[in-house]
């Protein structure tokens, strides 16, 4: 019997990809990444003897099969246009904003159809592929597909869905650039089969040493992508639409570390796609998670269910990741006393469901410095020396006879270190800070990790005079801000940016040992 192995694999990274703009049929190349995933997806796939391979043409898909022809120049392959990406009409090289699409975009059910009909006709429809089916000789045969993430998950779900394959909650999720997925075909019409691997990434591990891959989960309606969104006020994130499966986000934070955000839709279909056909590849190698409940939440049972599980799944596949729990929307709850009793029952709560796994819990809210306080706290977590970061900090502040010093990244502007016995303590989430003033104003604040933006990219340099201290704020290295409040009317600002002169070698060089080393 001739069984045909189908290796469907999704092209590499493009810049667009990382940026989370939508490409669809727009012509656009791999970067650096892109590149050296290809390269490992064909050393993963050196000993896999393919009849054929067959690859969509638009050209990041034409520049991943490159990749792999070099590997085997023997095979030989074929450039399809049924193998093209949904067309994305008016959104295509924008980023999404609506979960709604415009009627320039190709409609779902003809897009389906586009793919099944490649599938019926132009791959199981090819001399190629029934060749193997009249061969006497029984074993499996191997076809390789280089094309798109939307559409090899749908073609996956489709097969699913009306073809009867045994495919389990596959093309729910999403296919990952040069993901592997396998489906075994028992026929030569293409009508039965089962899937054998979805979006299979080892391939990938290890690749970026300086890469942390931080988890963003919760239920639909927590606010998970509000906190994580560059450059919305507070108010303008009700336009937000429901995240859609997992969005991915980087941030480069100290210059070398690169934050790798994984928010992941909180529907309760994803939510089990996520802990069972994907649980390898959602939970593998993660540095931080952060999970997010609604204080104001009417399930609480099934919220704490899905903890539950996720936790189970991070500590089973990452458990040297830290975990965050954020209490969000604490606006919505009344006055400081409640917001503290609600606080206070809620942490007994989840800490009693969190086993032995240590986590730490904050009060959170769009609508003040609270969320910001919780973000500086988790990254800094990610720098292992952040107390010789505070120590040095300190003995600078006694240099510049100093109240306060203060470390900020200069990219998100978050709190990195502080001098002073207590360090980031204020930031933790046993502080009674962490649920001051967590009132809805008619202020807006920027949320989530840019509170930067509207400082800009040139700002240099700040000092604020009150009657009692004057503050200073001015670049220390490449990637850190410095903030100096002295409370002595005697001491001179003048002195005080000598000072910071003096000290960027100094801090250049530990700064240089503060990259956090990603879990293998």
């Amino acid at each position: 019997m001739v069984v045909l192995h189908v290796y469907l694999t999704r092209h590499g990274e493009t810049d667009a990809n990382r940026q989370g703009i939508i490409q669809g049929q727009l012509e656009t190349n791999l970067n650096a990444t892109g590149w050296e995933q290809s390269r490992r997806l064909a050393q993963a796939l050196k000993d896999v003897e393919f009849v054929h391979a067959f690859v969509s043409n638009i050209g990041r898909a034409v520049e991943t099969a490159t990749a792999v022809m070099k590997v085997q120049p023997a095979l030989k392959w074929t450039v399809h246009p049924g193998l093209r990406e949904r067309y994305f009409g008016e959104l295509q090289g924008k980023k999404r904003t609506s979960s709604e699409n415009p009627p320039s975009v190709e409609p779902l059910d003809q897009y389906v159809e586009r793919i099944l009909q490649w599938w019926d006709r132009d791959l199981f429809g090819s001399d190629v592929v029934q060749r193997q089916f009249e061969n006497d000789r029984d074993g499996i045969r191997n076809v390789l597909v280089i094309g798109h993430g939307s559409y090899l998950a749908n073609l996956v779900k489709a097969l699913g869905s009306q073809r009867g394959f045994d495919v389990g909650s596959a093309g729910k999720g999403k296919a990952y650039n040069t993901g592997i997925t396998v489906l075994e075909i028992s026929d030569r019409h293409g009508s039965r089969g089962k899937l054998i691997k979805y979006s299979d990434i080892k391939h990938l591990d290890g690749m970026e040493e300086d890469v942390v891959k931080v988890l963003l989960m919760g239920r639909s309606g927590s606010g998970k992508t509000s906190m994580r969104s560059n450059n919305v006020t507070a108010s303008g994130t009700a336009r937000f639409g429901a995240t859609i499966d997992v969005e991915q986000n980087t941030v480069r934070f100290l210059g070398s570390l690169v934050l790798n955000l994984w928010d992941c839709g909180g529907q309760e279909s994803f939510l089990d796609s996520y802990l069972t056909t994907q649980k390898s590849t959602i939970f593998q190698h993660v540095g931080v998670l952060i999970y997010v409940f609604d204080v104001e939440s009417r399930d609480t049972e099934k919220d704490l269910i899905y903890y539950r599980d996720c936790l189970e799944a991070c500590g089973k596949f990452s458990p040297e990741a830290d975990v965050f729990l954020l209490v969000h929307k604490m606006d919505l709850v009344g006055g400081k006393k409640e917001k503290a009793e609600v606080f206070a029952r809620k942490k007994k709560e989840l800490l009693a469901n969190s086993g032995t796994t240590k986590v730490k819990i904050f009060g959170t809210t769009i609508w003040d410095e609270s969320l910001y306080k919780a973000w500086s706290r988790i990254v800094h977590t990610l720098i292992p020396n952040a107390p010789l970061l505070s120590k040095h900090l300190s003995t600078f502040a006694r240099i510049c006879s100093a109240s306060e010093v203060v470390l900020f990244e200069r990219t998100t502007f978050l709190i990195i270190a502080r001098s002073g016995d207590q360090s980031m303590a204020e930031f933790d989430s046993d502080s009674d800070d962490s649920l001051d003033g967590t009132q809805h104003t008619d202020g807006e604040s920027d949320v989530a990790l840019n509170p930067k933006s509207k400082l800009q990219e040139q700002f240099n340099s700040l000092e604020i005079r009150f009657p009692h201290y004057t503050a200073v704020l001015e670049i220390l290295t490449s990637n850190t801000y410095v903030m100096i409040i002295v409370a002595d009317p005697d001491v001179q600002s003048a002195a005080l940016r000598m000072n910071i002169r003096l000290a960027r070698e100094k801090f250049e060089e530990l700064q240089a040992g503060s990259v956090y080393a990603a879990p293998s």
